[in-house]
């Protein structure tokens, strides 16, 4: 009665306000939020929309969802453009008792005296898990837990396709959050947008218990098809919860929940918690290969595109200034640049991109809305009427297939070019000669090139990065044997034999036992009990090689390291005498297990001598060779993200097989996944082994010009120049030239006057192979100066700024691929130099946005 008495107080006040010219009066429904779990109260909204309401609505729910409230209103009154618009609001608690698919039918409200019918309403109820069931009993800690969710929008996708992900966060009201760690997620399967640090705050009651609700927006979209798993998402958080005290004993039950913690000294305590969410199962679908484009290059998403062009009057040889804006959701990173469908008598300039809406910062929320333009300089080299159509090409999840988007022409008014002086006089010379007869078309400029997308064409093997061995350059037995060559051939005969019999000493199970002895023979004089223990323990299970732990004074070191590791209870430390008899028993067991290598070694060698079908085994190098095969193949049927999982499980084998060609398919299946930034570290890793690649030199050409990345560069053109071969290469050319000048020169002096002229080409040809060689091998930056503290940015959208923080001012952006150099680390920021010109810049960058360009050893670097 009270609810309607005040909605008809307020019908009545909206009449006074209600203009005889307004609209139709018209209702429309919806719940919020629109997913829920079983037992949480939402809201059930009708809005009605210019018109006076006569009585309330007589709610029909299915029968899984209750009314948990009476009506509540609300009025808003608008005067847009002088005209009046009044709106109010009828609201509902309801809830749903059980998970599914509902849909709230129309319900029907009398509205200036004429019945109206709503929209009717879905609403889904999903079991998240983590929540305490209804009825069943629950401690004070569950009471206090706090609850962490995903919620996908979408439980189907393509491959590509970018959809919202949302990580919430549910505590108890009683409980008081002091600090919020970041969310953790797992990204092996997923690309996965940084969650911000921001939130949305909303409450909501489950089952009778009030939660404040704290949501984080992300994106995410898959690297590769499937049955997937989302999560679980993690997060730590310090948290006040009421204490269990003896003081709490004197207050009635109950007291002291609605007031903060704190409010009473020592009714609430500090707790460091780590809550984990549940996993989301996503079918993740290919993209089909029928009427795919060949110049797709994996955009997914709904792009819509305009252009306009400045000026549009003109003369023949003026630049025009496009302007192309492409708006909508997806995967932006991976659209081409839009292209005009006909370039024939222009001459283009590469494309330059910038945001115009979207996140601007990595600490905001992701958006699936945003809007991108690119900048296209054109001069015209002959008359036109207008600029020809742009268009990018796209596949549209819901539409199901791929879509070529094309903006609409600009019509020109354009003036042929003016005939200048020296070309009227030199018209005027052969004038006979330079008129065209009728009919004969204007010549046309020479073709410009215009890369749109990376070159792939796998090499058949990969040639494999082995250690460079000592520098030539600074072994001072390089420059004593050069007197006698005869004695550098038996030194480097001598230096071989022992590098095989080293590594035959470190290869297979015999290498890797003598590496962990060396290991916990290191540790063994200096480290705790704990540090002993568990050296100890590697050992055994190294040694072992998976197999179960038979000897009892081994099981006895095993039980030991448990026990002090792992039981409730405190062991006492080790004493100098049970560490000695560790040390002797894993002696003795070493010595033991490495004569039984050895037996099986000499065994194996003697068995090679006999022919046999075992002597075709496959060694690690074929099989890394395998491995590679199976790459390049994915690669060539387009499942980019396995030729990846393929290619880079390779670069993590211990030792890693390196080469330019296995960087180079993570290079081209990291862009075909639109993931421009990690693209660019790939193919500039593969640089680092192989420069003179003409493809690898394309794809960066190409990929420069999409993003626009900086780098460093050599300054001077003879250190560019010198990094076209290794400084031990350099080194061999001007030794060669350097005995070619020699010996020629003896020649001369001990041969007939008739020879002494090829002696002296020959001397001369010596010094033009020793200067330059050895300059050059004098410039060339050694391996490690190459890499040295260098990091690449491979996460969109990142700026540097002049503090190590987002809200300080900006020194640059720094398009994914920029090269920087680390000069200093503090937390989560990093303090680099930025390429620039004239002179480099600096400034802070953001860690989790740079990756560092060589991450194995330096020295394996040419």
């Amino acid at each position: 009665m009270d609810a309607f008495l005040s909605l008809s107080v307020l019908a009545a006040l909206l009449g006074l306000f209600h203009p005889g010219s307004a609209a139709a009066a018209s209702v429309r429904a919806y719940v919020q939020p629109t997913t829920a779990r079983p037992n949480q109260v939402i809201t059930y909204v009708i809005t009605v929309q210019d018109g006076q309401v006569n009585s309330l609505p007589n709610l029909r729910f299915p029968l899984q969802i209750g009314q948990t409230s009476g009506v509540s209103t609300s009025q808003q009154i608008q005067i847009v453009n002088g005209r009046q618009s009044a709106s109010i609001q009828l609201s509902w608690g309801i809830t749903a008792t059980e998970p599914g698919e509902f849909v709230i039918p129309p319900q029907t409200v009398i509205v200036d005296g004429q019945p109206l019918t709503t929209n009717e309403v879905k609403l889904t109820v999903e079991n998240g898990g983590g929540f305490p069931q209804s009825g069943q009993p629950q401690t004070e800690d569950e009471a206090n837990q706090p609850i962490l969710q995903i919620e996908l929008a979408k439980k189907e996708i393509y491959q590509g396709e970018v959809i919202p992900i949302n990580v919430s966060l549910y505590v108890p009201r009683q409980v008081q959050l002091r600090r919020l760690g970041l969310i953790e997620i797992d990204k092996n399967d997923f690309a996965i947008a940084r969650f911000p640090q921001t939130n949305e705050q909303t409450s909501t009651v489950i089952d009778g218990i009030g939660y404040f609700v704290l949501t984080y927006r992300s994106t995410l979209s898959s690297l590769r098809t499937g049955d997937l798993k989302v999560g679980p998402a993690k997060l730590e958080l310090l948290v006040e919860v009421p204490a269990e005290s003896p003081q709490r004993g004197i207050f009635p039950p109950g007291f002291g929940q609605n007031f903060p913690p704190g409010f009473f000294p020592g009714m609430s305590e500090p707790r460091k918690l780590e809550v984990k969410s549940q996993q989301v199962t996503l079918k993740v679908l290919p993209l089909p290969t029928e009427d795919r484009p060949p110049n797709f290059s994996g955009a997914v998403g709904e792009f819509q595109m305009t252009a306009s062009a400045s000026p549009t009057d003109l003369t023949v040889g003026d630049p025009i200034s496009v302007e192309l804006a492409v708006s909508g959701a997806g995967n932006f990173d991976a659209l081409n640049t839009p292209v005009p469908i006909s370039s024939g008598g222009w001459r283009l300039y590469p494309a330059k991109r910038y945001i115009i809406e979207g996140q601007m910062d990595q600490n905001q929320t992701p958006t699936l809305e945003r809007k991108i333009g690119y900048t296209q300089v054109m001069v015209p080299e002959a008359v036109h009427t207008q600029v020809p159509p742009f268009e990018i090409n796209y596949f549209s999840p819901s539409q199901k297939k791929y879509v070529v988007l094309r903006s609409e022409p600009i019509p020109l008014n354009m003036r042929p070019a003016p005939v200048t002086v020296a070309a009227e006089s030199a018209g005027a010379a052969g004038a006979a000669s330079a008129e065209l007869p009728p009919g004969t078309p204007p010549p046309v400029a020479d073709p410009q090139p215009d890369i749109t997308d990376i070159l792939i064409r796998p090499a058949a093997k990969a040639r494999w990065l082995a250690p460079t061995g000592t520098l030539l350059l600074r072994s001072s037995t390089f420059w004593t044997v050069q007197a006698i060559p005869v004695s550098l051939f038996a030194l480097a005969s001598v230096i071989a034999v022992i590098r095989r019999r080293r590594q035959a000493l470190l290869a297979g199970r015999a290498g890797h036992l003598r590496a962990a002895w060396a290991d916990f023979q290191a540790q063994a004089s200096h480290a705790s009990d704990g540090d002993f223990l568990r050296a100890a323990a590697q050992f055994i299970q190294t040694a072992q090689d998976g197999e179960p732990v038979t000897q009892a004074p081994l099981q006895t070191i095993l039980a030991r390291y448990q026990s002090s590791n792992f039981a409730a209870d405190q062991r006492p430390a080790l004493a100098e005498k049970e560490r000695r008899d560790i040390q002797a028993t894993l002696a003795a067991y070493f010595r033991q297990t490495l004569a039984k290598l050895s037996v099986v070694a000499i065994a194996f060698f003697l068995l090679l001598a006999v022919p046999s079908p075992a002597a075709a085994e496959a060694t690690p190098a074929e099989s890394a060779d395998d491995v590679y095969r199976q790459a390049v193949a994915e690669l060539e049927k387009g499942n980019y993200a396995k030729a990846q999982y393929l290619a880079e499980s390779l670069t993590k084998k211990t030792p890693p097989h390196l080469s330019a060609e296995v960087f180079q398919i993570i290079g081209h299946a990291r862009y075909r996944q639109g993931d421009m930034g990690r693209a660019a570290l790939w193919y500039q890793r593969a640089q680092l082994l192989d420069s003179r690649d003409p493809e690898l030199r394309q794809n960066l050409r190409h990929l420069h010009e999409r993003t626009r990345y900086v780098s460093f560069h050599n300054r001077s053109p003879l250190r560019q120049a010198s990094l076209f071969l290794s400084t031990n290469e350099w080194l061999i050319l001007a030794a060669i030239g350097f005995w070619l000048a020699v010996l020629s020169a003896a020649w001369r002096m001990h041969a007939p006057s008739r020879g002494r002229s090829a002696a002296l080409l020959a001397s001369l040809l010596g010094l033009l192979l020793l200067i330059p060689a050895s300059t050059f091998a004098a410039l060339r930056p050694l391996g490690p100066e190459r890499v040295r503290d260098i990091s690449i940015v491979t996460q969109p959208d990142v700026n540097a700024y002049t503090h190590a923080t987002v809200i300080g001012g900006t020194v640059m952006p720094l398009p994914p691929g920029s090269q920087v150099r680390i000069l200093e680390k503090r937390g989560a920021w990093c303090y680099v130099e930025i390429p620039a010109s004239p002179e480099n810049l600096r400034g802070w960058v953001e860690s989790a946005a740079i990756t560092p360009l060589w991450i194995w050893q330096a020295e394996l670097v040419p």
